[in-house]
């Protein structure tokens, strides 16, 4: 979809007056410029000679980064097509008792879709703030300004996603999955501030400005 576009076209579809791209997918475009950035600290640090014992968890924390970009492209893609399949279930026939229940069953079901997926994107934004909090430890002292932006945008990530969860939990009939969903939500937003406190202690005890 969009991977295979220019970022102006993306862009300028964002910024037109169609339903998607929207929020959620400008989420997970966030989050893959934060874990981007944070490979890119990474890769910097390695090689260097004051930075020769942390070599093996570098690496291994570019893989992480690595993984954590493809899934924030992909979940860009699936947030889409979330939607797509909501709308058109909005758009069922209602005529009739039965086509009712059809399409009640039907939304109800896409919605539960339309929300895992900005929650999966909450609850990669922890994940990868987790990485640069480690990254901040132990990387390249010379860009923890860029893992500062990479936290930066992971918090974005994860706060725009929220919005996307909460309007869809709204509309659930099922009180326990919205629960069950809303419990998901809070702890993973809860983590992500409390590890980004972590990523600036990290930052200002290293000495970067």
């Amino acid at each position: 979809m969009y991977l295979d576009k220019t970022l102006q076209q993306y862009l300028d579809d964002l910024a037109s007056a169609q339903p998607t791209p929207g929020g959620g997918s400008a989420s997970a475009l966030t989050g893959a410029m934060g874990a981007s950035l944070a490979c890119m600290v990474a890769r910097l640090t390695v090689g260097k000679a004051d930075y020769t014992v942390v070599q093996q968890e570098i690496g291994d924390l570019i893989e992480q980064g690595e993984g954590l970009r493809a899934r924030f492209q992909e979940l860009m893609c699936l947030d889409i097509e979330a939607y797509g399949k909501l709308s058109s279930c909005f758009k069922m026939p209602r005529g009739t008792n039965e086509e009712k229940e059809a399409r009640k069953q039907a939304v109800q079901g896409a919605l539960v879709e339309a929300a895992l997926v900005p929650l999966e994107m909450v609850e990669r934004a922890l994940e990868l703030v987790r990485c640069c909090k480690r990254v901040a430890e132990i990387g390249n002292k010379n860009v923890l300004s860029d893992i500062a932006t990479a936290t930066s945008l992971a918090l974005a990530t994860g706060n725009g996603a929220a919005w996307m969860v909460n309007v869809n939990i709204t509309s659930l009939k099922d009180a326990d999955k919205a629960q069950e969903l809303q419990g998901r939500l809070d702890g993973a937003l809860g983590q992500i501030t409390e590890e980004a406190l972590g990523v600036n202690r990290a930052i200002e005890e290293r000495g970067a400005k």
